[in-house]
């Protein structure tokens, strides 16, 4: 059985929101286990959902921008490089997680039905 997300809480911490704000995975399902039926409702459900992750590629792209900033700015003012590496590093990550979800958004565009 899969668990759906559910509404945040009143007692969610702070890193509980801030993972379900931006990590955009656990609202997905996985379509290589169970049946053939359980698949092609997973993958159903997975294109219903796709709506959102043009929204979660803006949280990473901002991510991302953010970290370079960051990091152009340790290394040009503050000539702090080894923390600006760090924070092109993680601008790196987050990028590839952009590219991640936009694969992922155009694939659930492209591919309406992938168990035919």
């Amino acid at each position: 059985m899969h668990h759906q997300p559910s509404a945040p809480a009143a007692g969610d911490s702070l890193w509980s929101l801030l993972y379900r704000f931006f990590w955009p995975f656990q609202y997905f399902r996985d379509v290589t286990r169970g049946t053939r039926l359980e698949r092609q409702q997973n993958y159903r459900y997975n294109r219903a959902m796709r709506i959102h992750l043009p929204g979660f590629m803006l949280k990473w792209s901002f991510l991302t921008a953010l970290w370079f900033g960051f990091g152009g700015m340790l290394d040009r003012l503050m000539d702090l490089t080894l923390p600006a590496a760090g924070c092109f590093v993680t601008a790196s990550g987050s990028f590839v997680v952009v590219v991640l979800l936009g694969v992922s958004w155009v694939w659930l565009e492209r591919f309406p039905e992938l168990f035919d």
